[in-house]
């Protein structure tokens, strides 16, 4: 039936079982967004090598878009590093350039996006 949420949720599942970082509860990073209808966290993995960014629009009758922060520095990364996100809900992957980048959710089409990020490797920081 239309709007029947199964399929949905049997995704979400099998992308939960297939990455690590969410596969925990104690490693939730909420992050900044510039419009307050959509929500977004990061989960990052023990090894740090599995990094999911969920966004989710939480007006369910509106397409919401907006710019979401990705926190390159705290991970270790160039301000200004190129990567790739996959969307795994979704399927589609797009190219991402630095910490601000555009999302949009039609609540028609898909609600939220589960990308898993691929980033470069990590800096080496010296000790302050």
């Amino acid at each position: 039936r239309p709007g029947n949420l199964r399929d949905i949720i049997a995704r979400v599942n099998a992308i939960r079982r297939a990455n690590s970082a969410l596969q925990r509860t104690d490693n939730v990073r909420f992050l900044e967004l510039e419009n307050q209808q959509l929500i977004a966290y990061l989960k990052q993995s023990n090894e740090a090598d599995n990094l999911i960014l969920v966004v989710v629009n939480l007006d369910f009758r509106n397409t919401q878009s907006g710019w979401v922060k990705v926190p390159l520095y705290d991970l270790a990364r160039p301000l200004d590093a190129h990567y790739r996100v996959h969307d795994l809900l979704g399927g589609a992957s797009y190219d991402w350039t630095g910490e601000w980048n555009y999302v949009e959710l039609d609540p028609a089409r898909m609600p939220a996006h589960i990308f898993r990020l691929e980033l470069p490797p990590a800096l080496e920081r010296s000790p302050a």
